[in-house]
């Protein structure tokens, strides 16, 4: 992991011995490496959720199971029907028994509204529930799907003739659906969410790309009113610049929620526990100079090791088009819990941004991360790669989703991407028709922050110690510092 520095002073035997041993990068077991599996799926628009057995679960156009090392497990029917990158994805979550949940879009148009379809994939492998709720509106295109202690919750967005609307709320049930009510002032059009889940904790991202925009993360855990509590727990990020939004949410094996979300051309990263609480005051700033498309907010995905130390973002490099339709895809990562990061570097593939609706996906099991991404060349295709921090987590610690006793080990990863994020071409994002007037009702929930402070741990002391001796005047500079 690379650090920038000013005005080195001292031996530079011992500059070398204080910089390997106290940098994150000391930590890793081996060099970080990425191997390319080519195309593991069909369609175009996907979701991603790792199951209880690790098993990772995909659906754009068909359904599909992937072990854990890549390798197909096999595909069924079930998927979404719309595919154009300027469409959105469908989302997928899967629960501690093993079902699997779909919500799908069909028919319809983003004016009239589509039909929204749930499906379960019981425990025992068979498509066991499938029925639409709710009604056509219009722009109800970006769906949400999760499993929060025993009740499964959908969500669906829904706007009229303005681009600022609601994400509606939904309890599944055995043979259809029960509205739970609306949440307002968190979404606009030209930006989709995550709702995502660990446990008895449920969180939702969304984000108003506004000139001078917001990205929104909800919680709430699995009892009493979902909504209600949604609504009071709402934290807002407004790091960078300009138009703000398409947030990704991840929960890791511990329950911490790992966020990231773009400003004007970067990307920005923060932390939550396993409470809801944020751990950085300020969000961490991972990529800059990202590139122009349409709104030119920073195009992001994230992931982290089960015990949260391990964090991989990825980020698209705009093309400068409109749609950021053939750019290319950054990872940088941190070992730390996301306090400082690496530079960022390019992973040698292309992607197409479809205007936000078609990020990336990344999963993590143990200290492997799947990275699932659109290729530009045609389907889904899928790269991994292992971050061993030498002893952070293992099968035999009882702390891995393998071993079956972490906080909902079942859905930590992208269990339910809501979608990808924008509107369609003619979406009303242009020129005065949605820029300048007011924002939807109410700002909705707190502008709230809990720092924790970060100290060396006491087996660094001595080092830090003798660093302080030989590097009086050097001043190092970090990410997140």
């Amino acid at each position: 992991m690379t650090r920038r520095s000013t005005g080195a002073r001292g031996p530079a035997l011992i500059l070398g011995l204080a910089f390997a041993l106290a940098s994150p990068a000391a930590g890793l077991a081996q060099p970080l490496t990425w191997t390319q599996h080519g195309t593991v799926a069909g369609g175009n628009q996907f979701d991603v959720a790792r199951g209880p057995d690790d098993r990772i679960h995909l659906v754009s156009n068909r359904y599909y199971a992937i072990g854990p090392d890549g390798a197909a497990l096999g595909d069924e029917d079930p998927g979404d029907d719309h595919h154009g990158d300027l469409d959105f994805p469908p989302a997928i979550a899967a629960s501690a028994d093993g079902s699997v949940h779909l919500v799908t879009r069909h028919a319809g148009d983003f004016d009239g509204g589509f039909d929204i379809r749930y499906r379960r994939r019981g425990p025992g492998g068979s498509w066991d529930r499938d029925y639409t709720f709710g009604s056509r509106e219009k722009r109800n295109y970006v769906v949400g799907v999760a499993q929060v202690g025993a009740r499964v919750i959908g969500t669906y967005t829904a706007a009229g003739d303005n681009v600022w609307g609601d994400v509606r709320v939904w309890e599944m049930g055995e043979s259809s659906a029960t509205e739970l009510g609306s949440l307002s002032g968190i979404w606009r059009a030209d930006c989709g969410g995550r709702l995502r889940s660990n446990g008895d904790r449920l969180f939702l991202g969304s984000g108003k790309p506004d000139p001078d925009g917001r990205a929104y993360l909800l919680h709430a855990d699995a009892g009493g009113d979902i909504v209600g509590t949604l609504a009071g727990n709402t934290w807002e990020h407004h790091d960078g610049s300009g138009r703000r939004g398409f947030i990704d949410v991840y929960v890791d094996g511990q329950g911490q929620a790992h966020v990231t979300y773009g400003a004007q051309n970067t990307v920005h990263y923060n932390r939550y526990d396993p409470w809801g609480v944020r751990v950085f005051a300020g969000d961490v700033q991972i990529g800059s100079d990202l590139g122009d498309w349409h709104l030119s907010a920073g195009l992001s995905a994230v992931a982290a090791t089960d015990d949260g130390q391990g964090v991989v973002a990825v980020l698209l490099l705009s093309d400068g088009s409109q749609q950021a339709g053939n750019s290319d895809l950054l990872w940088t990562y941190s070992e730390d819990g996301g306090a400082t990061w690496s530079d960022p570097e390019d992973l040698g593939v292309n992607t197409s941004g479809g205007e936000g609706r078609l990020r990336p996906r990344i999963v993590a099991v143990g200290d492997d991360f799947l990275l699932f991404y659109s290729d530009v060349s045609a389907g889904i295709s899928l790269m991994t790669m292992s971050m061993d921090l030498g002893g952070s987590d293992d099968d035999d610690d009882d702390d891995t989703a393998s071993d079956d006793d972490t906080a909902g080990d079942d859905d930590t990863a992208g269990d339910d991407d809501t979608v990808g994020d924008d509107d369609t071409a003619d979406d009303d994002d242009s020129g005065a028709d949605d820029d300048d007037g007011p924002p939807g009702g109410g700002e909705g929930g707190c502008e709230c922050g809990t720092a924790t402070a970060r100290t060396p741990g006491a087996a660094w002391a001595p080092l830090a110690t003798l660093a302080a001796l030989w590097l009086g005047g050097r001043r190092w500079r970090r990410r997140g510092s």
